[in-house]
């Protein structure tokens, strides 16, 4: 089967995972120059792909963009408990899955933790899971400052929640400041709207499982040895995008990154913050499509 869909609108699948766990799935697209699968940061949506799934598919290719785990319309993990390497596995089962209906190995692009699930997959599980690998602001050193900071602000609004979605929006825009929000993939207030759920008592809170939050990262060191293990590893082409501002990979993270992985391809995208989809969408597409242009990356259908 060779996945063909005309225009911008996706269709919606669902994908069950190594220990049961449904994935929900965006796909976009069809296979003319090749499949990619975006996957998104922590706290994100499948939803915060849109913009750049439809430019990708613009361009040819077959794109799947899936709910994390314990994210959107996704299943929660079992027992509330969620750790990098079921990531890293839904990660390769989603990458299976396209291959399965395409014919070729995707690409696979990750931003934050769903970097972080492919970049553990390509070094620690199956070096060849992926045709390549692209980790928009992903690095196995991150600043334990920043990253607090975003857990922080992730776990303070996940019970209380808010008493609309502008009032969300404003909470975003007064502690996450982007100047480039007019290039959001995600639509602004109505695009953060599919990132909030209603609940029982009218408030509005993230969709995603707080859980996750709560038992991720909680000891840095071991996260930065298993990452480094895990680049040291790597064997397929990999794009490092690093956000000029961003405020978990440093310059000093970046240096560490391409130094234990020297075959790397790294872009920096000036003025970005960390989510450099949605302060720098347009750069950050154009860089994307650049690499994977590149001639040893190009792929066709088995049988093409």
């Amino acid at each position: 089967m060779t996945p063909s869909l005309d225009g911008s609108e996706p269709k919606t699948i669902a994908v069950t995972s190594f220990d049961g766990c449904t994935l929900v799935a965006n796909l976009f697209g069809r296979m003319d120059k090749g499949a990619i699968i975006l996957s998104p940061g922590g706290g994100q949506t499948r939803h915060a792909w849109s913009g750049a799934a439809i430019a990708f598919a613009r361009e040819g290719h077959f794109v799947l963009c899936a709910d994390l785990r314990g994210h959107g319309d996704s299943d929660r993990a079992p027992d509330g408990a969620y750790s990098y390497h079921d990531y890293a596995q839904d990660a390769l089962v989603l990458s299976d899955w396209v291959e399965s209906q395409t014919g070729v190995k995707p690409h696979f692009i990750g931003a934050s933790l769903g970097g972080v699930a492919a970049l553990m997959a390509a070094g620690k599980i199956r070096q060849d899971g992926f045709a390549s690998l692209t980790l928009v602001d992903v690095a196995p050193k991150i600043s334990e400052h920043g990253f607090g900071l975003i857990r922080n602000f992730m776990l303070d609004t996940a019970k209380n929640g808010f008493e609309n979605v502008s009032e969300a929006a404003a909470f975003l825009s007064k502690h996450f400041p982007r100047p480039n929000a007019e290039n959001r993939s995600s639509g602004g207030s109505s695009g953060l709207q599919k990132n909030l759920r209603q609940g029982e008592d009218g408030r509005w809170r993230w969709h995603w499982d707080p859980a996750f939050v709560e038992t991720l990262y909680l000891e840095p060191e071991e996260f930065e040895r298993e990452l480094t293990e895990a680049a040291k590893n790597l064997i397929i082409p990999v794009h490092f995008m690093r956000a000029g501002n961003s405020e978990l990979v440093t310059q000093e993270a970046a240096a560490h990154f391409r130094d234990i992985a020297p075959h790397i391809y790294f872009t920096e995208i000036k003025g970005a913050q960390h989510m450099v989809t949605g302060d720098q969408n347009d750069i950050f597409v154009n860089a994307a499509l650049e690499y994977l242009a590149r001639p040893e990356l190009r792929r066709t259908p088995a049988g093409k």
